[in-house]
């Protein structure tokens, strides 16, 4: 008995696509509810960000995947129905789907370990780190993303890959010769957020100027000045000078002269460094660390000139203001209560 040859017709991969058109529309249909359902599981977690990221990255993911693979599987189930001259363009096709279903995959996933920088952000003091996190955050999706591309153009051709690699890597090389100040101040911002010399909200002297971080993006950092200015400054040149910050100091020291008569008696001069030391004995903002100084520091033709230091705690420059005037008046009255005459002509006062 001679069996019959049989004979495979060759079926072309879109005609299994259509034949399995109920099956891919229940993948779709599977990967959208899945999104929904993952998404809506996400929210429920919202007391826990690392839960609530890994959840909703899940069902985006699932989105993508579950059709992908559902492709994948029914052309390489189908794979001996293709003439033998297409089958490895079948194979690279569906590769390269599910290349870029993977880099899909990494790309969402991302978001989880930056929910777990974002938490450990939040319980720092420093609110740079929350600008920090954005900046890593978009870092590491854009690596995804070429990385992901370049290995998808490796799929189909390994040459092309290689070719986009060389490109990419000249036009960083360009790129890094024309934009020699950007780099600088991007640089800068890191390393303003590394050693955190302020975070937003601090009172800064930046030698030149004086005011509040009001914000710190990649090019430059935003001071709100003491008139009401708001400055850019370039990230490179903040980061290269020496930064007084304000805010962080303990205490505030203040200084003043209180000029007498050239002919004051000196009898009359002691009595009024006595009353000054004794006004400013335990005063406000006084603290056992810091003791007051008052003493004569000047007998020039025209004044005997008394200079008295002290340090106000905690450093609130309103309630030391406050404070240094009250002082001031104090003395005016006691001074003149006493008969000590005070000088006739005066001189800026350094402070």
């Amino acid at each position: 008995m001679i069996l019959a040859e049989t004979t495979v017709t060759p079926i072309d991969f879109k005609e299994i696509l259509f034949n399995s058109g109920g099956l891919l529309s229940l993948a779709f249909l599977i990967g959208w509810l899945s999104k929904r359902l993952f998404g809506w599981l996400g929210q429920k977690l919202d007391k826990s960000p690392i839960a609530e990221a890994l959840i909703t990255a899940i069902g985006k993911s699932l989105q993508i995947l579950i059709p992908a693979y559902t492709i994948w599987l029914l052309l390489d189930h189908n794979i001996t129905h293709f003439p033998a001259s297409k089958q490895g363009a079948v194979v690279t096709f569906y590769t390269f789907l599910l290349s870029i279903a993977h880099t899909c995959t990494v790309f969402q996933l991302v978001a989880v370990p930056i929910a777990w920088a974002q938490k450990i952000a939040n319980r720092t003091d420093n609110k740079l780190d929350d600008v920090l996190i954005p900046m890593l955050g978009t870092v590491i999706k854009v690596a995804v993303i070429l990385v992901g591309s370049v290995k998808a153009i490796s799929i189909i051709d390994p040459e092309i890959a290689k070719s986009v690699l060389a490109l990419l890597a000249t036009g960083a090389v360009a790129v890094g010769f024309a934009a020699q100040d950007t780099i600088k101040n991007v640089f800068g911002a890191v390393m303003l957020i590394i050693d955190q010399p302020f975070t937003l909200g601090d009172l800064i002297n930046t030698g030149t100027h004086e005011g509040r971080v009001e914000a710190l993006g990649l090019r430059s950092t935003t001071i709100v000045l003491n008139d009401g200015q708001r400055l850019a400054i370039p990230n490179g040149d903040l980061a290269n000078r020496a930064i007084v910050n304000l805010t962080r100091r303990d205490f505030i020291r203040a200084q003043d002269s209180i000029h007498l008569a050239v002919n004051t008696p000196a009898e009359k001069v002691e009595e009024a460094v006595k009353i000054i030391r004794e006004l400013l004995t335990h005063h406000e903002g006084f603290d056992p660390r810091q003791s007051p100084l008052v003493h004569v520091t000047e007998l020039s033709d025209w004044s005997i000139s008394i200079r008295f230091m002290y340090w106000y705690f905690p450093a609130v420059a309103g309630k030391q203001l406050e404070f240094n005037q009250k002082l001031l008046l104090q003395i005016f009255a006691r001074l003149n209560k006493a008969g000590i005459p005070l000088a006739a002509q005066s001189t800026p006062q350094a402070l």
